[in-house]
């Protein structure tokens, strides 16, 4: 009887590390998205044959057109879409993660997939994220985390006249007023490179007031 039990004990703790082993799945389904024609994007930047535009998804619903979650910027992520329209003979990359929301004395920069997946998906709402460099997978959607890495916007090459979209993934704290915050908001966008001869192009700097009073594109 004995060995029965510790043979049962023993499928078990098997069965339970297999399922922690596994990355969690839970209904999520990835949404498709592509990047608009640069005129439909009223807030954007043209410089040295590039055209940069901006469009944040400042609220539950317009985040849920990209993202199958319904509740993402309530519980403080705003997925920041930038769209890069390279009209150049030669390709450019743009850096992502050295973007940024200026707001005043604020500079905010993207948080990273896994840290978004696992805030989003954790049952309570507080900022505590478990300070574990690259956040097991097994602890994360794994569908969830690889819509939002295929989305994301780390490094981006653009094609000599050809046009590229990705995301950003911002913390704004819950107590901001968002519209108003972000109507006087500018993207710092500094390190976009000429992939042919390595040089850097200027930097830019976009408003998101013209974003938010035009509504989100169709």
């Amino acid at each position: 009887m004995n060995r029965k039990i510790s043979l049962l004990l023993s499928l078990s703790l098997a069965t339970a590390l297999l399922w922690f082993a596994e990355p969690i799945r839970a209904g999520y389904k990835a949404r498709p998205w592509s990047v608009r024609p640069r005129e439909s994007y009223p807030a954007r930047l043209t410089s040295e044959g590039v055209t940069i535009a901006v469009e944040p998804l400042f609220s539950d619903a317009l985040a849920a057109r990209v993202f199958d979650k319904a509740d993402v910027v309530t519980r403080g992520i705003m997925p920041l879409g930038i769209g890069i329209f390279n009209d150049n003979d030669f390709p450019i990359e743009v850096d992502g993660l050295s973007i940024e929301l200026i707001h005043d004395r604020d500079r905010t920069r993207t948080l990273m997939p896994q840290e978004v997946v696992y805030r989003l998906f954790k049952k309570d709402k507080s900022w505590l994220i478990p300070q574990i460099p690259g956040l097991s997978k097994s602890n994360l959607n794994a569908d969830a985390l690889e819509d939002f890495d295929h989305k994301f916007l780390m490094k981006k090459m653009v094609a000599g006249h050809g046009a590229e979209g990705a995301f950003l993934y911002l913390h704004i704290p819950e107590s901001k007023d968002l519209r108003s915050y972000l109507s006087d908001a500018t993207v710092y966008i500094p390190n976009i490179y000429r992939r042919d001869v390595g040089s850097r192009l200027i930097f830019f700097e976009i408003g998101l007031r013209d974003a938010l009073s035009a509504g989100p594109g169709r």
